[in-house]
């Protein structure tokens, strides 16, 4: 078992599989299942299969599968790092390879590049008598190359991995600077996994499970074929509409019920609003009389002298405590008088939010910064100069300020 990152992964098991081709025509298979539970990865069950009649025999299997296939017919080279692989970009490892005739797989590591081809008839066979046991093959991968996607996980030393017959060496970043096969090749030591202990024989059906039921995180290493790959696309449509189907029918479901309950809980508040219609009617019936008494109380409100909850005492400490070295105040009038004459009576009313402040300086830089300084508490809305002259009695310049609060 070893643990994986949270990731949304659509498929929850499978298998993979080695096809080592032996040079009698026989096949040794080697076959590991996965499993996904939440966020670790179960190793299952270990089996190996051959047969001298170049069949598969195995047992049935469920789980969907990618295979790998080494041996007789794969051909390995090694050459400088193609950014392009084609036809024409092979020519010099394979002089009389033709692109249509066999599956190619390219795996940079480095500044290099390992080109695996084999023959499709080859590789089609394999891939026929697995079918013929009701086993679709999802994924097909060529030599060991497909190892590297769980390096990272493998208690490897000195940067040689050896498994198998293979021997991989390592730079320090990880990658492939060399490749050799000899069957005479093992493991100096128990590989594992994390902490679980693998077989150096079915090291590569490991990678190859590992790389299907990651599918859509990693960046795959298997051949280039349109035919292979839309099995898997499929599979993962598949799998993907299978696993959000689920969720749809229970969304949909609570959806019907959500709106069952709205409908009920709307259908007792309209009821509940029609017995309330009645009682309101006789104030909307009176809305103009309400206005017309909320507007009397606030011209009430306004002739009282209301300050907007401010008490004189804190404006005229919050202003003369701001007051600049070079300004002298003249007069300080807070809510000031308006109003008009009508016969004998004079009716009067205060100009609440306004404070007008008047005086002398000898600088109007002073002013400016007194201005600026006004303007940054917070219960001031609105500062402007309204008047600055020079008074030649006084022999000074006298302002004007008009704050708003």
């Amino acid at each position: 078992m070893c643990a994986l990152l949270s990731l949304n992964h659509n498929l929850t098991a499978c298998a993979g599989a080695e096809v080592h081709l032996k040079q009698d025509g026989s096949y040794d298979v080697r076959l590991l299942k996965l499993s996904l539970n939440k966020k670790l990865i179960e190793i299952g069950t270990k089996k190996r299969y051959s047969d001298s009649s170049a069949k598969v025999i195995m047992d049935s299997l469920a789980e969907p599968l990618a295979i790998t296939i080494t041996g007789k017919g794969v051909l390995i080279k090694k050459t400088n790092r193609l950014d392009v692989v084609s036809e024409g970009s092979l020519q010099h490892l394979f002089p009389t390879f033709k692109l249509a005739e066999f599956y190619m797989q390219h795996f940079p590591a480095g500044e290099h590049s390992y080109i695996s081809i084999i023959r499709k008839e080859t590789a089609d066979s394999v891939i026929e008598a697995f079918k013929k046991q009701g086993v679709e093959v999802y994924m097909l991968s060529l030599g060991p190359f497909v190892v590297d996607q769980v390096i990272p996980q493998i208690n490897s030393y000195e940067g040689v991995l050896k498994f198998d017959g293979h021997q991989v060496t390592l730079n320090a970043d990880k990658e492939w600077s060399a490749y050799a096969y000899d069957a005479g090749i093992q493991s100096a030591f128990s590989l594992k996994i994390d902490i679980e202990k693998m077989p150096e024989e079915f090291l590569l059906a490991y990678a190859t499970a590992f790389q299907l039921i990651l599918n859509d995180k990693l960046e795959l290493i298997e051949v280039d074929s349109e035919q292979i790959s839309g099995k898997l696309s499929e599979l993962m449509a598949k799998q993907k509409f299978k696993k959000y189907g689920s969720l749809a029918l229970f969304f949909f479901f609570g959806l019907l019920m959500l709106n069952f309950l709205v409908l009920s809980a709307y259908n007792s508040y309209n009821q509940e609003l029609m017995s309330k219609a009645g009682q309101q009617s006789y104030i909307y019936e009176n809305r103009q009389k309400l206005e017309e008494e909320v507007k009397g109380k606030e011209n009430l409100v306004k002739k009282l002298g209301w300050n907007k909850g401010y008490r004189y005492a804190y404006l005229c400490d919050q202003i003369g405590s701001s007051v600049p070295k070079e300004v002298l105040l003249d007069e300080l009038l807070i809510n000031s008088l308006s109003g008009g004459s009508s016969g004998l009576i004079k009716e009067v009313q205060l100009e609440t939010g306004r404070i007008l402040i008047k005086g002398q300086t000898s600088s109007i830089y002073a002013i400016n910064n007194w201005i600026y300084d006004l303007q940054q508490k917070s219960w001031v809305k609105n500062v402007q100069l309204e008047k600055y002259t020079a008074d030649d009695q006084k022999q000074a310049q006298v302002f004007t300020i008009l704050l708003k609060y």
